[in-house]
């Protein structure tokens, strides 16, 4: 037998749909404290026993329109499916044999349904498969402890008076009250009295009681006036307290037995419906794909409005940013050299400027006078006649040359001066032209750094980062979203699925024509089977006419489809004793033989689960002792520790299992029971199970990690 996947919706935790997929070998199902675990663990159980009522509640607290769960698994080629609704308390196992594609029912009756998984796929009891192929760490003997639990008293109706002679003595067989010390099980009459009919005791015949005599309350014959609280074996059976008449209920059972060819149809339009909404579901789970990533690319384009500023960025924009920081300094750099030259210039202009005036220079002063005085001394020889006076001429030439160079002087300052001034003013661009190129450079980072309140350009630059991740995503998803557009038929899908919506409407329309059926068709079964027991046993006293012909139940199952159970006071056993008796009766053994195959392979898992610091188990009578290294006498169980109790439970569970799943390779599912082992235990244990799983398919739920190594499959539980 293997298991195939898990689906289910509205399921306690589990709101929306949930599949989990299972592999041969070793299944680990990861999850911390209210994940999950328990939850897919005893849904695991419910839907393979369905006699077993395992929780309450199994509906989602946070509501919804579905609980269901469904559980695949096959035996060689042919396919099973377990489905069960939670809200409406039906369940259904159908087949799909090899060859075909479409499940086929076989039954809507939990206890034809063990029946039938017990026969095709030979799964043993429920207690026997609890007890070997399940584990919780609720059940651990750390937890329980190991000694068996006391029987708990039955809670009888005690009547309101007590019989005369009732002195607190126990209860005399086959009466439902105490009686005197040596009173004669049970009856009335003298020994060797012959038999009234429908009594276990000797009496008169005719007993049942004379007309107009009333029942005696729990008695299925007349007794006397006021005769107090007897009962008799077989009155709780006939149900004459619940108000009605043998008439009426016999008229009730034939408005039952009419009325089941209602349910029935009901039931069979109820399996349509599944088959739809099943149907529905898988359809939901393929498009759940697509709709996923419109949920994640919706976050998606929320979390990028967050980034809109970092849209139509430039593509250096990197560089930007990382020139940013030195942007400050550069510029001062550069301010402060064009500043220098700026101000050599300006000293070299103001030095240039302080000089004198072209006229207030000597050599044009020296110049301008010689020629004066030689222009004169012409004039004046001219006059006189004076010869030597004509010689002062000469002097008009070094006064012309004086007054030359003086202009050149000034010519060539004045150039000088306006190149200087061309110089500083072309400067003096160059520094605006400076300050505005590092205004733009930094503009943009700036005025990101303001948008984004980030404080530095690392800030800025994570937050880049991260939209950009943001907008990977996006695309990638969007590109993957195509994809499965194409890969789907997204068209054909939604037109299924409305096709399938509208018959599952169609038959809702048909179901609410039977609003009036209260009953489902278990319950109903189980009236008609208490009234023909009822009404039979009431025949077989005497208290109804017998009709030739009884009618007879629709609902007995097929012989050889119950289960194997115990013979055995299951409770009243250690949890050593459970386990062998477990296993001796689906192998066929003995106890004591199975225990003497098995305690070797025990000894050697104690040695390994415990680093060695116990070396063997012993049982004598009905106490088992283990053997630590450290000390040479023997301890009892019990005096060994708590930690001992699950480490001698583990190694004899898998020494035994290496035996049973030889013969039952059926799945083991375990609730997280290694979670008090240390990890050197945990770690032995995983390579263990991982052998096991071998034979066998192995489910964990667990909170430990470190069993991932040894899995086939390791699936995670938000």
């Amino acid at each position: 037998m293997e298991l195939i996947d898990l689906v289910l919706q509205g399921i306690k935790k589990f709101v929306q749909s949930q599949k989990i997929p299972f592999k041969p070998g070793l299944n680990l199902i990861f999850g911390g404290n209210e994940s999950g675990k328990s939850t897919l663990f005893n849904c695991l159980q419910e839907l393979l026993f369905p006699t077993q009522s395992l929780e309450e509640d199994w509906i989602s607290w946070k509501g919804g329109e579905q609980s269901r769960a469904g559980l695949t698994f096959k035996q060689g080629e042919i396919f099973y499916r377990v489905f069960k609704d939670f809200s409406q308390n039906r369940i259904s196992l159908s087949r799909k044999p090899p060859g075909t594609d479409k499940f086929e029912r076989l039954s809507t009756e939990p206890t034809e349904i063990v029946s039938i998984l017990a026969e095709e796929l030979n799964l043993p009891g429920y207690e026997d498969y609890k007890t070997l192929f399940l584990e919780s760490r609720l059940w651990l003997p750390s937890h329980t402890g190991i000694e068996p639990p006391k029987p708990v008293p039955s809670k009888e109706k005690v009547p309101a008076q007590s019989p005369p002679g009732n002195l607190g003595g126990t209860n005399v067989p086959g009466f439902g009250m105490p009686g005197y010390p040596g009173m004669a099980p049970p009856g009335y009459g003298y020994p060797g009295m012959p038999m009234a009919p429908g009594f276990s005791s000797p009496g008169y015949m005719g007993m049942p009681g004379m007309p107009g005599m009333p029942v005696a309350p729990g008695m299925g014959a007349s007794g006397y006036m006021g005769m107090p609280g007897l009962g008799m074996p077989g009155g709780e059976m006939l149900g004459e307290d619940d108000g009605m008449s043998w008439e009426e209920k016999e008229k009730r059972l034939e408005k039952l037995k009419a009325e089941l060819g209602r349910v029935k149809e009901v039931e069979e339009l109820h399996f349509e419906l599944d088959g739809y909404q099943a149907k529905v579901f898988e359809l939901q789970k393929e498009k759940e794909k697509v709709l996923s990533i419109d949920k994640e690319l919706k976050e998606l384009e929320e979390g990028l409005s967050k980034y809109r500023f970092f849209t139509n960025l430039p593509e250096n924009i990197d560089q930007r940013i990382a020139q940013y920081n030195s942007l400050e300094s550069n510029r001062g750099k550069e301010l402060e050299g064009i500043d220098e030259k700026m101000a050599d210039l300006d000293a070299e202009l103001r030095a240039l400027e302080a000089e004198p005036k072209f006229y207030q220079r000597l050599t044009f002063k020296i110049g301008l006078g010689l020629l004066v005085v030689g222009i004169l001394g012409i004039i004046v020889s001219s006059f006189l006649e004076l010869k030597w006076l004509s010689t002062i001429g000469v002097l008009i030439a070094p006064a012309l040359l004086l007054l030359g160079i003086t202009l050149w002087q000034f010519l060539n300052q004045e150039g000088k001066k306006g190149e200087l001034r061309t110089n500083l003013k072309n400067l003096e661009e160059q520094r605006r032209r400076v300050i505005k190129e590092y205004e733009v450079k930094g503009a943009l980072v700036k005025k990101l750094l303001e948008k984004t309140d980030c404080s530095d350009t690392e800030e800025l630059n994570e937050m880049l980062n991260n939209y950009r991740e943001l907008e990977a995503r996006r695309d990638e998803l969007s590109r993957k979203k195509k994809e499965l557009l194409l890969e789907l038929d997204w068209e054909r899908l939604n037109k299924e699925e409305a096709e399938l919506k509208g018959k599952i409407s169609e038959l809702e329309t048909k179901l609410k024509k039977f609003a009036g059926i209260g009953l489902d068709i278990n319950e109903m079964r189980r009236e008609i089977e208490t009234l023909e027991r009822s009404l039979e046993r009431a025949r077989q006293l005497g208290l109804i006419a017998k009709k030739e012909e009884a009618g007879v139940s629709e609902l007995k199952v097929e012989p050889g489809k119950t289960q194997v159970v115990s013979a055995l006071d299951r409770s009243e056993l250690f949890f050593w004793e459970r386990i062998f008796d477990s296993g001796a009766r689906l192998l066929g053994v003995e106890v004591e033989q199975l225990w003497s195959q098995t305690l070797g392979r025990a000894n050697l898992y104690l040695q390994t689960l415990s680093g060695k610091r116990y070396l063997e188990i012993n049982k004598r009578e009905k106490k088992l002792f283990v053997r630590r290294s450290e000390v040479e006498k023997e301890l009892e169980l019990n005096e060994a520790g708590t930690k001992s109790f699950d480490l001698v439970f583990f190694s004899l569970k898998f020494a035994l299992l290496e035996l049973v799943l030889q013969k039952y390779p059926l799945p083991m599912i375990l609730d997280d029971p290694y979670v008090l082992l240390d990890e050197n235990s945990a770690v032995a244990v995983g390579k263990i199970l991982k052998r096991l799983s071998a034979n066998s398919q192995v489910v964990l739920f667990s909170s430990q990690r470190l069993f991932a190594r040894e899995a086939s499959q390791a699936l995670a539980l938000s």
